[in-house]
């Protein structure tokens, strides 16, 4: 497992690896004590609870022939601005990680703002 840290200052990969075993599990995020976890792949990114600002729930659908397609991402904006888009496979966990931020930090605004359009997005869905 790579640890690959998004904002804010390294972790070392030791303590990281003994937050993300002990994390909670919602679908494709861990929440341990000091990070959030996003798996994708052989990745493991991370960020800082402190380093997040905003967090919310984009839906986008589509349609392929005749069937209409819904994917879910969990957004997540950071003290600079920066916009972290993680692909959900379930609706259910992204609002559970959702509610799970709103109560246990208090800091983090829950819900999409359209005055507050952050500078750019990553996606983290991607095999960079």
């Amino acid at each position: 497992m790579k640890f690959v840290c998004l904002a804010g200052k390294e972790v070392a990969q030791e303590e990281l690896k003994r937050e993300f075993k002990a994390a909670r599990r919602k679908g494709e995020v861990r929440l341990g004590d000091k990070h959030l976890f996003y798996r994708y792949f052989i990745k493991i990114r991370f960020i800082s609870y402190e380093e997040i600002v905003r967090a919310y729930l984009r839906e986008e659908s589509g349609e392929s022939g005749e069937f209409l397609l819904k994917e879910f991402y969990l957004m997540l904006e950071d003290t600079a601005g920066v916009l972290y888009k993680f692909r959900m496979e379930r609706k259910v966990n992204a609002r559970d990680v959702l509610d799970d931020l709103g109560k246990r930090h208090g800091h983090i605004m829950i819900g999409f703002n359209r005055d507050s359009q952050a500078g750019h997005t990553l996606s983290c869905d991607s095999r960079k």
